[in-house]
């Protein structure tokens, strides 16, 4: 058995070290900065260097990250769990390159970048604490489509099942996958309906299955799903739903290649790259679309249609929520659409622009995940100056006792001026969140990076403090001692 592992491994890496050479190459230029200087999210900040998930990630219907934290004891270790994500990645990048036929060396390489460089790998990064587990998730769901094209239910069943105990968002990811499947099927003239029906079946009853096994699992152990962006009121309020959904799916679908709303493209002009890829790719159909039957212009029209739909099928599950950057795993696959469409052009000169497109969208993603990570470090920065500030105030003050509990009035506010270089969506968090648990997260910072155990008041005292005149005759940045407790003014107004 070890044998024919080391065997096989050792053919994989052989036959397809160009991707895991691009990929890692490519990945430690990505993910450089954010490894040697402090980028984290506000959940990153707030579950530290150690976590292990429990109970709230089961509920939230993720029970898989539980073992895979611990497979790493719950040390969040980045360049730990980078090594396992940019593995993963690799993986990915290879099996998406076996389901689609994707064998030269241009595309290969551009189909690489584009999956490592993607904004919503870089951005899930900031949640280092669970990226290793979203590498896997996408990993599984890609895996998911290499199964249901190999003939092999079982197995597509079990890693779409893995995939969802992992990260919901990335059935994305297999659905829309096995949608792009068929519309090549369509332009090669392979389209077979009972198989189209079959593969939809399969990823309908991996859905169902996880479902089923969730609620089981939860009755078991006595949970419930939380109440988190409307995935637990999944049932008739989704279906009546329906109409309004899909128009968000088109509008998300639009808003990313086009507006500022999910990513910013304009600063690195992505809205007009995106313009021109789309066209190409429309203009690369012509010829296998005048060679399809009506039946099957027709289908593949209609598969056109509905792929925004499956892109942000988010939309429809958990319809109290819109399509973000972290969620938005499935734009990928309209990349992968793009690359498979290439080889259909009858001039060469065109299958060069969308390359040269493409590697300059991936560019473009370098930079705009850095300008994230930069972003995060100055906005750490400001808070860490700001913070040691209000620490050093209170330790001048003649009254002053390490035992007194603290009251932040407001979460520190503050927004880097290289958000409009970054990808526009964690960029634009404070260093903490923006609510009294923000306010609550200011413990973990002293701690964290001062050495400092402080306790913050409860809230009912926080509100009585923000109300005596003793508070609002402070200036903006004092600190004081008011009942026993050091307030620190950095707001004028109770913000919560």
């Amino acid at each position: 058995m070890i044998d024919y592992l080391e065997k096989n491994i050792k053919k994989l890496i052989k036959e397809e070290k160009m991707i895991f050479l691009f990929t890692f190459i490519f990945g430690l230029l990505n993910f450089f900065y954010l490894l040697t200087n402090h980028v984290l999210s506000p959940d990153g900040l707030a579950y530290g260097p150690i976590y292990k998930s429990n109970g709230w990630e089961v509920d939230l219907g993720r029970p898989f990250l539980l073992i895979v934290d611990r497979l790493r004891g719950g040390l969040v270790t980045a360049p730990v769990i980078m090594f396992i994500a940019l593995f993963n990645i690799s993986l990915s990048a290879i099996f998406l390159k076996k389901i689609y036929g994707i064998h030269k060396k241009i595309p290969v390489i551009v189909l690489t970048l584009l999956l490592v460089l993607f904004p919503t790998l870089s951005e899930s990064a900031l949640f280092i604490y669970c990226f290793d587990s979203y590498s896997f998730s996408l990993l599984f769901s890609i895996l998911a489509i290499y199964f249901i094209q190999k003939d092999r239910p079982i197995l597509s069943i079990l890693f779409i099942i893995s995939s969802l105990s992992l990260y919901q968002a990335y059935i994305s990811v297999t659905l829309t996958g096995v949608l792009v499947l068929e519309m090549i099927k369509l332009l090669n003239s392979q389209f077979n309906f009972k198989k189209f029906i079959r593969n939809f079946f399969l990823v309908f009853m991996g859905l169902v299955s996880y479902f089923i096994l969730l609620k089981g699992g939860m009755f078991l152990f006595g949970r419930s799903m939380a109440n988190y962006k409307g995935a637990s009121s999944f049932g008739i309020d989704t279906i009546l739903s329906l109409p309004k959904s899909i128009m968000h799916a088109y509008f998300d679908y639009f808003s990313y290649f086009f507006s500022e709303t999910i990513i910013f493209n304009q600063y690195y002009f992505r809205n007009i790259i995106h313009v021109f890829l789309f066209i190409l790719f429309f203009i690369s159909l012509i010829q296998p679309f005048k060679k399809m039957n009506w039946t099957n212009r027709f289908l593949f029209l209609f598969f056109l249609i509905v792929f925004p739909i499956s892109t942000n099928i988010m939309d429809l599950i958990a319809c109290d929520t819109t399509i973000n950057l972290v969620t938005g795993i499935g734009f990928i696959m309209t990349y992968i659409l793009v690359i498979s469409s290439i080889d259909y052009f009858h001039y060469s000169f065109m299958k060069y622009i969308s390359y040269t497109l493409l590697i300059v969208l991936s560019y473009t993603f370098l930079l705009s995940n850095n300008g994230t990570f930069m972003s995060r470090e100055d906005t750490w920065r400001n808070h860490y100056y700001e913070s040691i500030s209000l620490l050093n105030k209170a330790k001048a003050l003649d009254d002053y006792q390490e035992d007194l509990n603290w009251m932040f009035s407001d979460v520190i506010r503050y927004q880097s001026k290289l958000v409009p270089t970054s990808n526009g969506y964690l960029s634009k968090d404070y260093e903490t969140y923006d609510n009294y648990f923000g306010i609550l997260e200011i413990e973990i910072f002293f701690d964290h990076y001062f050495g400092e155990r402080i306790s913050i008041i409860d809230y009912d005292t926080y509100q009585e403090i923000g109300r005596s005149d003793e508070f609002k005759n402070m200036k903006l940045g004092d600190v004081k001692i008011i009942n026993s407790v050091v307030v620190c003014k950095i707001s004028n107004e109770l913000a919560f």
